[in-house]
């Protein structure tokens, strides 16, 4: 009997002594969680500070006629809480390297020495503007408590984030004690955990609930480098209007801020490896907008009619791009067996280079563009149908 007791309380003693080390361990874990990314207590005096002076401002001249303009400050201390909430929701933090490569994928922005004039680069964020530079101001506070945004975005340089400003008293509530509680919008963890830790969830996640996000960066900065988000807009605008192509060229062939052609070349190489012989339609509709590159818009539809939107020089370029993706295409796909969606009876090059054959000149005058299957799909256009005059087989 005895035995058995030395026994008992020798289980319980392990039992004991096993429930320790695991509260121990549960403590080790508890504290790994709290050991966050914290603000320190001067910048929370800062924000706490600056929230009364706006409110102060806000009391004697805060209203529609003469409203509160935020201030770089303002930038500055949300860019801090912004921070700390993304890390604590799994947002890695990169070098200066990559965050420069990323955006200059992105958001075209290479050189801040002679900046887009769409963009502002200032000591420590870039703004991106929503139209033109003209209209670049912080967000402003109106009568009723609420912002007027001029959606600009910003891109902060020293802490590698993109974001749409956010007022701090949204960001953060600080208690009497200087305890606090940051609040981060889902979509805003995401945008940046896809721009800048390449996370594939993330991107899943965008598409779920922030599209317009996803169509903006291919719209508005060009981003042509996803092929999920070329799909995607490329199937929203033809199943918008099948018919219209220019409504696919005009997301393809764009003039940027100095008035210039410029090529979203993924988009084209997006459209050539989806192609076959049971589906040409984008290749169609940019073949249909080759026409609408020198006819007049007799139905006034454009706010810019495609044919004097481009110069000469720059509408022969786009012939050729389309040209390279779509003559290539045609001799592959289209067979007998294929004539109901291959179903023109010649290319898009051929039927301009019988109406305008100044734009064959061109192309050859412009060394094909540097397009290597250009200069092997003019020499046979004449196998599409005998020259002018030609005597018949």
């Amino acid at each position: 009997m005895k035995r058995n007791r030395i026994l008992f309380f020798c289980i319980m003693l392990l039992a004991l002594s096993s429930c320790k080390n695991k509260t121990k361990q549960n403590s080790s874990i508890a504290n790994q969680e709290i050991q966050k990314p914290m603000i320190p207590i001067k910048i929370i005096e800062e924000i706490k500070q600056h929230l009364e002076d706006q409110k102060r401002v806000d009391g004697e001249e805060g209203s529609f006629d003469n409203p509160y303009h935020l201030t770089a400050r303002d930038l500055k201390l949300a860019s801090i809480i912004i921070l700390e909430g993304l890390k604590n929701h799994g947002f890695k933090t990169i070098s200066d390297e990559l965050f420069n490569n990323r955006i200059k994928e992105v958001f075209a922005i290479d050189d801040f020495k002679n900046p887009h004039y769409k963009i502002h680069v200032a000591d420590n964020h870039i703004t991106l503007f929503g139209q033109q530079k003209e209209d670049y101001k912080f967000l402003v506070r109106n009568e009723f408590g609420g912002f007027a945004d001029t959606e600009n975005y910003f891109l902060l340089r020293k802490e590698h984030l993109f974001f749409e400003f956010q007022t701090l008293d949204y960001l953060i509530k600080i208690n009497k004690d200087n305890t606090y509680k940051v609040t981060i919008e889902p979509y805003l963890i995401h945008r940046n955990k896809y721009l800048f830790n390449n996370d594939k969830v993330s991107l899943a996640w965008l598409f779920n609930n922030d599209k317009h996000f996803l169509s903006m960066l291919l719209e508005r900065y060009g981003y042509d480098k996803e092929p999920k988000i070329n799909k995607m807009m490329l199937d929203s605008i033809y199943n918008r209007n099948p018919q219209r192509g220019e409504l696919i060229a005009n997301l393809i062939f764009i003039k940027d801020s100095f008035n210039k052609l410029q090529i979203r070349k993924d988009l084209l190489k997006y459209i050539e490896e989806h192609t076959s012989a049971a589906d040409n339609h984008f290749i169609y509709a940019l073949g249909s907008f080759m026409s609408l590159l020198y006819s007049d818009d007799l139905d006034k539809i454009f706010l810019k009619e495609p044919s004097k939107k481009f110069t000469s020089i720059e509408k022969a370029e786009i012939v050729a791009n389309i040209a390279n993706i779509e003559n290539p295409a045609i001799e592959k796909y289209k067979s007998p067996e294929s004539s109901l969606v291959w179903n023109n009876a010649g290319s898009s090059l051929y039927n301009l280079s019988v109406s305008h054959p100044e734009v064959i000149k061109i192309i050859e005058a412009h060394n094909y563009f540097g397009l290597p299957k250009m200069k092997e799909i003019m020499a046979k256009l004449q196998e599409e149908a005998p020259p002018t005059g030609a005597d018949p087989e």
